[in-house]
């Protein structure tokens, strides 16, 4: 597994103390996350709005996605290519979506309320999207039980 560090030098990205310690806590899990999640993970005197406009710049810049969740709750993660070497598969350009977005499905556990990312299906336009049009994430989330809550 890679540290926060390789991750800011793969993109060519200045980091910061904390962007540093936010990818730490994404690194060491491999679910999603909600911000209260990650809040609780910090140091006590890290500040929610800091939490916040970090967030949103690592997801501009690519190193995390979110997750739509229950109660209009974002859950965040680490995009697939830092966990491990291998790219993640991309869609053709017929299909006008952008590579830089996650193109997987997650699961949605209604029991427990945990979101799993489903890194093997990728959901795919079945259809071209019309003149002028360009999609930039496609969202499949499969809601059910997980295997611990069986």
């Amino acid at each position: 597994m890679k540290n926060s560090q390789t991750l800011f030098a793969q993109k060519k990205l200045r980091s910061t103390s904390s962007r540093l310690i936010i990818v730490d806590v994404l690194l060491s899990h491999h679910q999603p996350l909600s911000h209260q999640d990650i809040l609780k993970q910090l140091p006590q005197n890290f500040d929610r709005v800091t939490l916040y406009r970090n967030l949103n710049w690592l997801l501009k810049k690519g190193l995390i996605h979110r997750i739509s969740g229950e109660n209009r709750t974002w859950y965040f993660q680490l995009n697939h290519e830092f966990f491990n070497s291998q790219p993640r598969p991309r869609l053709t350009a017929k299909q006008k979506i952008s590579t830089t977005n996650h193109l997987h499905a997650h699961f949605n556990c209604k029991s427990c309320g945990q979101i799993f990312c489903l890194d093997d299906i990728h959901p795919k336009l079945s259809h071209v999207l019309p003149a002028k049009f360009f999609a930039e994430s496609i969202e499949l989330t499969i809601k059910g039980k997980c295997s611990r809550c069986q």
